[in-house]
């Protein structure tokens, strides 16, 4: 399927996957692969693509960087023609704006994570329920939102970068309830409004971040009905959970919401514009 094509005939989508490019395990066909048996319709593969922080630079052996991307598009627009899978590269970015110097290497879309906080404020283990560190964080993903770079705001309550104060030996679990925690302690319905309305403001998509379930389904409907539109993505990092959207789709449905509160990548001449300065 031509990537101009899938503009408002998408079925199911999943618009955050990483490969062995970063720090996933699945190579891109193998995401290809599976995206076809799970029945989507777009799969964007979005490498970690971050210069500033150490862990995204080097996985495996590999450093993805402006090369690394030129090579995944060349793979892309290489594919054969398929009428079932739009196939889109993008890349997920931390909070600080990156250059994306090739004009042959220049993403579909833009995720940006809050993966870390900007902000030098000193973190102990053990003390998950800091006010002032979550209080920064929550500013760095209002930052985040009103980026021109941005097209897709990551898993703002979801994954949250508390590792320095994380006790060895957590569950995957264990900190999602930490995190609904810290969600419920620190992220008010003001919080969220306002990261809506700078949504709005700046046409930047809010993630429904399936791995974590976030944002919560009280702070979703508030979105919806705001008219913020919202992406979905697994967040996969291994094959099997490419195309574990289930969650999102059910959510929006359960809210009343159509097709018309999900936000899908550009079509190519649109990202075009935007590269050479022109914002969506």
């Amino acid at each position: 399927m031509r990537v101009e094509e899938c503009r408002g005939s998408c079925g199911l989508m999943d618009l955050h996957v990483h490969t062995s490019a970063s720090d996933g395990e699945p190579t891109a066909d193998g995401v290809l692969e599976h995206a076809r048996a799970k029945g989507l319709s777009i799969v964007a593969i979005t490498d970690h693509y971050d210069p500033f922080a150490a862990e995204y630079g080097a996985q495996s052996g590999n450093v993805f960087d402006h090369r690394a991307l030129e090579k995944q598009l060349q793979w892309r627009d290489g594919l054969p023609e398929d009428d079932s899978l739009a196939v889109f590269i993008g890349i997920e970015r931390g909070p600080i704006s990156v250059r994306l110097e090739m004009p042959s290497a220049q993403p579909d879309f833009v995720i940006a994570s809050v993966h870390y906080i900007t902000s030098r404020i000193p973190v102990e283990r053990g003390r998950l329920f800091d006010e002032r560190y979550w209080r920064a964080y929550m500013d760095e993903a209002l930052t985040v939102v009103a980026d021109p770079q941005v097209d897709v705001v990551g898993h703002i309550a979801g994954y949250l970068p508390m590792g320095g104060m994380l006790l060895p030996g957590s569950t995957f679990e264990e900190r999602r309830e930490m995190e609904r925690e810290i969600d419920a302690r620190f992220f008010s319905s003001q919080w969220y409004e306002d990261i809506f309305r700078a949504a709005l403001a700046s046409k930047t998509a809010i993630e429904l971040h399936c791995a974590t379930r976030t944002p919560r389904i009280d702070m979703v409907e508030m979105g919806i009905k705001m008219g913020v539109r919202f992406s979905v993505g697994s967040d996969a990092h291994n094959v099997e959970s490419v195309g574990n959207v289930a969650w999102a789709y059910d959510l929006i449905q359960s809210q009343g919401a159509g097709r018309q509160a999900l936000w899908h990548p550009p079509a190519r001449a649109d990202a075009d514009l935007r590269s050479a300065g022109t914002r969506r």
